[in-house]
């Protein structure tokens, strides 16, 4: 009878262990996610979807509809009408833009997210929006605890098969956050990697374990990541777009627009930004940014493993970079000789190693109406960045010549001050 009576107390909780545990080692998916989904997703900028693998892998193994994986920061989230996945909506061309990124999305996150989308880059297309801001002197990674996930890890320690320069740079990168240093598991794999030392057999074992949970766990709430913007902001902006996909009419449109909504000040910021970001604060934020330099920083390292991953999986990229508003900056005092030469150094660390698509916007942040706020691409900004997205991914995927210069993971790089001779004289 006793043991009847503790069967019945910790039976139930023993069975309910079990089937958990059954759930999350499941080899099958534990959601179905549709087209709407995906659809939805691709502009959710939902930090599950950038984080997960399940709704990446849906949407890029979609068969009907191609996605292209758009890889930037906050500028991505300026879904007005000249937005690239409205206009690609819109005259339904061959791709669809799925935005990943958001404020605060730098190299670092990129290079992770990237490892849970591999076959959607290899021999495939991408877009990378760069910005200048993202290179600061001083490490500004405190965004990485919010688009960090443990499956992210999983998949990267996976994929190691020979340790590479890169893999052994990333491994002593990770193991400064605190989010992989105390996690005992991934420390004492990453460890070895940043030491050039192999996993053991064991080691994959417990990966893949943990892999499939973690997948699992993905799967599960990923369907929590709904988003309304599909409906609210995308649907209502194709309607106001031209009916013939013709770059004339759509300069004249986004030129009217912009006008439109920047009428309150002079710096052809939009009007709401400038009331609720800007207007009570304009004294004290002038010369704010005099003082501000992207020349030295350990996020050109950081970009330079995500190349290192597009190299490795020959994906056609094109690079993006963008300006910023020369009005604002004219009135912050951010010095323009610096930023040039922090764009020259990113031209150098692309265009050295084969990475030749690039759309240089940096020289046209004083054309009217080009920026939306302060340093986020606007109105005819995303129609000049337009005129490269299209006919590049309208042609489709072209074979790749990447060579990789992992010197450009050294700190000698990091803070090289990218003068004319220095820049010519790296190797």
């Amino acid at each position: 009878m006793k043991k009847r009576g503790l069967w019945w107390i910790f039976g139930p909780v023993l069975v309910a262990f079990i089937l958990v545990g059954a759930l999350f080692l499941a080899p099958f998916s534990l959601n179905h996610i549709t087209k709407k989904d995906v659809r939805e997703a691709s502009v959710s900028f939902s930090k599950n979807v950038f984080k997960g693998e399940a709704v990446k892998t849906a949407a890029f193994n979609d068969h009907s509809k191609r996605y292209v994986p758009f890889f930037g920061s906050s500028e991505l989230l300026r879904l007005d009408s000249m937005h690239p996945a409205i206009l690609a909506e819109k005259y339904h061309r061959n791709y669809q833009p799925f935005l990943l990124g958001q404020a605060g999305t730098e190299s670092l996150t990129h290079y992770l997210s990237m490892q849970e989308m591999t076959p959607a880059l290899h021999k495939k297309q991408a877009v990378f929006i760069v910005s200048q801001q993202w290179f600061t002197k001083k490490d500004s990674k405190l965004s990485f605890p919010e688009f960090y996930s443990p499956l992210q890890t999983a998949d990267w320690l996976r994929h190691i098969k020979k340790i590479t320069p890169t893999d052994r740079f990333m491994a002593r990168r990770l193991l400064q956050q605190s989010q992989i240093k105390d996690n005992e598991l991934y420390a004492k794999m990453i460890t070895k990697i940043s030491h050039n030392k192999p996993l053991s057999k064991t080691d994959r074992k417990v990966l893949a374990v943990r892999h499939r949970m973690l997948l699992r766990e993905d799967q599960l709430f990923s369907s929590f990541s709904k988003s309304s913007n599909w409906s609210k902001r995308v649907e209502p902006a194709l309607k106001k777009l031209p009916e013939q996909d013709d770059n004339n009419e759509l300069t004249r449109q986004a030129t009217s627009v912009g006008k439109k909504q920047t009428s309150n000040n002079r710096f052809q910021i939009k009007n709401s930004f400038y009331s609720y970001r800007v207007k009570l604060r304009l004294k004290q934020l002038a010369g704010s940014q005099r003082d501000f330099d992207y020349r030295q920083s350990d996020e050109y390292a950081d970009f330079q493993a995500v190349l290192a991953e597009f190299a490795k999986q020959h994906t056609d990229v094109l690079f993006i970079i963008q300006p910023v508003n020369q009005r604002w900056a004219n009135y912050t005092g951010l010095k323009k000789e610096m930023y040039y030469q922090s764009v020259d150094k990113v031209k150098k660390q692309l265009t050295s190693q084969g990475f030749n698509h690039i759309a240089d916007l940096s020289h046209q942040g004083n054309q009217n109406y080009f920026m939306q706020d302060t340093i986020h691409l606007g109105w005819n900004g995303w129609v000049a960045a337009d005129q490269h997205i299209k006919p590049f991914l309208t042609q489709g995927y072209q074979p790749t010549n990447y060579h990789i210069n992992n010197n450009y993971l050294s700190e000698d790089w990091q803070n090289l001050m990218p003068t004319t001779d220095n820049l010519a004289q790296f190797k």
